[in-house]
């Protein structure tokens, strides 16, 4: 099937032109928010070859389609002549009050549009990981790590400029993320992102009203997240209180100047002491509980995807690296992965007769091993009941066998399924983990099997 007649049946199932206010997309998903729920035919859906699943509230329905096809289809809905989108309405709030879940929808909106750019960047971190083993074992100059300086080569610092760019101004792109989803000026969402990053001459110079330093980075993506939120929400007031002479130059000097000193002096001193506390109180955790900490992470991390909440962690993994260098949290989110891969080899094993299942295996598991979880866990484990279970039990094994190995965690995030190990601290650690979770998925749904009923109502489109 085509991806404009599969956009064209999607939207015909959500009611029509008519009746889409706005959607956006991530790498596996399509979010909508439609006029009226009644409109949405649900189970057309379930008819439309290309849909893994639907998922979300009546008002916001969520389209699963898989890596790739998500983007596709949405660039295909947005040619049609009548429809809104998120990124057409730059005057517009995408976060609005009658769709709005809490934090964590405001988290997934942020992030979302950046997820692509974490993968490929950390991508090519994990290729220079490479590299440098290669120049360890072989000695060839072209990857040779070391600063120019110090006679590395000017290849690989090519690489680390292209690589840790985005990460260097990861910042300033959440902040302007943060101001489009409240609807404002996005090159304000720019300078809100820019204070965090930059202090300027104040940067180690007392605050004196309160007991902190100014510093640069300080709050990491959770300042710039509040800032980039503020910094609109301020914007759109003025704008709307001030005289139309003044509109011009009164909205964007005023939001600088108040949103740049509660940055200074309260979202950056309160994200700081936020972030501090939960990246300690993670790593005592890791230390602590040790293995079981890390099984009970691991093996929670699936339903955290299923329901799209899993964004929300991405501030988190943020202040971990920041704060230590790589985040153990996003390793052992990664055997959740793992767990789904083993279980779905089970199927296409145990069930080789099965040849819907089959096929649903078959077209989920790369991208499942790549780190890709929703077309296993929509197409796949999900339907199938217990699977799912087993999965996340085998998750949770990949989990234990990390949790042994303190200091292990990943240097990136968005880097995860087998490449995980490009980008980790310990990467024969990892690769133990993630092979520990497959075993353990396979085992255990080989073992257990599926349900008689759910095996015959499982059924994909032909």
């Amino acid at each position: 099937m085509s991806r404009k007649s599969l956009a064209l049946q999607i939207l015909e199932a959500l009611g029509g032109v008519e009746n889409i206010l706005e959607f956006e997309n991530c790498m596996t998903r399509l979010r909508v928010s439609v006029k009226d729920p009644s409109k949405v035919n649900r189970e057309a859906f379930k008819s439309i070859k290309g849909v893994l699943k639907v998922v979300g509230r009546d008002e916001e329905p969520q389209i699963i389609l898989g890596p790739g096809v998500a983007d596709e289809v949405s660039s295909e809905l947005k040619n049609l002549p009548g429809l809104n989108y998120m990124e057409g309405k730059p005057d517009g709030a995408i976060l609005q009050k009658r769709s709005a879940k809490g934090i964590f929808e405001f988290f997934s909106k942020v992030f979302a549009p950046i997820i692509p750019v974490f993968a490929g960047t950390g991508l090519l971190f994990g290729i220079m990981k490479i590299f440098t083993l290669i120049f360890n074992l072989t000695q060839m100059q072209i990857f040779n790590p070391a600063a120019i300086a110090d006679g590395g080569s000017i290849f690989m610092t090519v690489l680390a400029v292209l690589s840790s760019t985005f990460f260097t101004y990861l910042n300033i792109a959440v902040a302007v993320q943060a101001a489009k989803v409240m609807g404002g000026n996005p090159y304000l969402g720019l300078i809100a992102g820019g204070i965090i990053i930059n202090v300027g001459g104040l940067n180690g110079v007392a605050m004196g009203v309160v007991p902190f330093n100014f510093a640069n980075g300080r709050g990491g993506t959770l300042a710039a997240m509040a800032a980039g939120a503020l910094i609109a929400v301020v914007e759109k007031w003025v704008r709307k209180h001030c005289n139309d002479a003044f509109k011009v130059h009164l909205p964007a000097m005023v939001s600088v100047i108040v949103v740049g000193l509660v940055t200074l002096y309260v979202l950056q001193p309160v994200a700081g002491v936020i972030t501090d506390v939960v990246a300690k109180s993670l790593i005592w955790l890791f230390n602590n509980a040790g293995a079981l900490g890390g099984a009970v992470v691991a093996g929670l991390f699936l339903p955290l995807v299923m329901t799209g909440l899993h964004h929300g962690l991405t501030p988190v993994h943020a202040a971990l690296i920041t704060e230590f260098g790589y985040t153990t949290l996003y390793a052992f989110n990664s055997m959740a992965g793992a767990g789904q891969v083993g279980a779905a080899i089970a199927l296409y094993f145990k069930y080789r007769q099965h040849k819907k299942i089959k096929k649903a295996v078959a077209g989920g598991l790369p991208a499942g091993v790549l780190g890709i979880g929703e077309p296993l866990i929509f197409g796949v484990s999900l339907p199938l009941g217990r699977v799912f279970v087993t999965a996340c039990l085998g998750a949770a094994i990949g989990g234990f066998v990390c949790g042994l190995f303190p200091g292990m965690g990943a240097q990136v995030i968005n880097v995860s399924g087998i490449l995980g190990m490009l980008v980790n601290t310990k990467p024969l650690a990892y690769l133990l983990g993630y092979t520990a979770a497959v075993l353990g998925g396979f085992g255990l749904t080989w073992m257990i099997g599926v349900k008689k009923s759910n095996l015959d109502a499982f059924n994909i489109e032909d």
